[in-house]
C-alpha cells in the first residue's frame, strides 16, 4: 500500500506529465515498497537470531525520516517537471553525468552489500554475531551504503533537471544521513569497542579525502 501511495503522490505533484514524471512516480513506489517488505523481513529475522535492535538503546527515527526525505526528492523533482513539454528534451551532459552519478551509487551499496553479507539491513540493529567488515568499500570508507544514496539522489536531482531536488538532497536528507550515522557508530562502538574505534580512525565516513 505503501508503494502505491509514494507513487500516486509524486505522479499527482507532477500532473502525470510524460515520462519524466512517470518514471520517478515508478521509482517512488517500488522503492517504498521494497523498503517496506526488507523491513517486515528483516524484523522477524531480528527475533529469530536474536539481534539487537537500535532501539534498545535510544529512539531510531532517522532512517524513517531518511526514507521520507528521498520521498521529498522525487516529489520535488516531478514538481519541477510538471509543465508539459512539446518535444523531448535532450538530458545534456549534465543529465548524463547524473545518470553515472546513479550507476555509481548503486554499484556502490552493492558492493556494501556484498560485504556485509546478512548484516547489511534497513533497520538499525545489531546481530548477536555481529563481525566488523573491513573488506569491499569499507577498506577506504565506513559507510559506503550512505555515500551510494547520497550519488543516487544527486545523481537523480542532475538527470531530470531539478535543482529543487538538489536543494532536498543536501539540506534535508544528508543532514539526517549524517544523525544517522552518528546514532550508527555509537551503536558499533557500544558493542564491538576497540575494535570500531580503530577501524574508525583509519577511514573516511563518506568521501575520501573530504569527510
Amino acid at each position: 500500500m505503501r508503494g502505491i501511495l509514494a507513487a500516486a503522490l509524486v505522479g499527482a505533484v507532477g500532473r502525470w506529465n510524460g515520462p519524466t514524471v512517470l518514471t520517478l512516480a515508478l521509482a517512488a513506489g517500488l522503492t517504498s515498497f521494497d523498503l517496506g517488505r526488507r523491513g517486515r523481513v528483516e524484523r522477524a529475522d531480528e527475533a529469530a537470531e536474536g539481534a539487537v535492535p537500535a532501539s534498545a538503546f535510544r529512539p531510531e527515527p532517522w532512517g524513517m525520516a531518511m526514507q521520507l526525505a528521498f520521498l521529498a526528492i522525487l516529489t520535488v523533482g516531478a514538481w519541477d517537471n510538471r509543465a508539459p513539454e512539446d518535444t523531448w528534451r535532450h538530458p545534456g551532459l549534465v543529465g548524463i553525468a547524473g545518470f553515472a552519478f546513479i550507476l555509481s551509487g548503486v554499484g556502490l551499496r552493492r558492493s556494501a552489500a556484498r560485504a556485509l553479507g546478512r548484516q547489511f539491513t534497513v533497520g538499525l540493529s545489531v546481530l548477536a554475531d555481529h563481525e566488523l567488515v573491513v573488506s569491499g568499500p569499507y577498506r577506504w570508507i565506513r559507510h559506503p551504503n550512505y555515500a551510494g544514496l547520497l550519488l543516487v539522489a544527486l545523481g537523480t536531482a542532475m538527470m531530470i533537471g531539478s535543482p529543487t531536488a538538489a536543494g532536498v538532497s543536501l539540506v534535508v536528507w544528508l543532514p539526517l544521513a549524517l544523525l544517522r550515522i552518528r546514532l550508527e557508530e555509537r551503536t558499533l562502538l557500544r558493542h564491538l569497542g576497540d575494535a570500531y574505534r580503530e577501524y574508525r580512525r583509519g577511514r573516511w565516513c563518506l568521501v575520501p579525502g573530504v569527510y
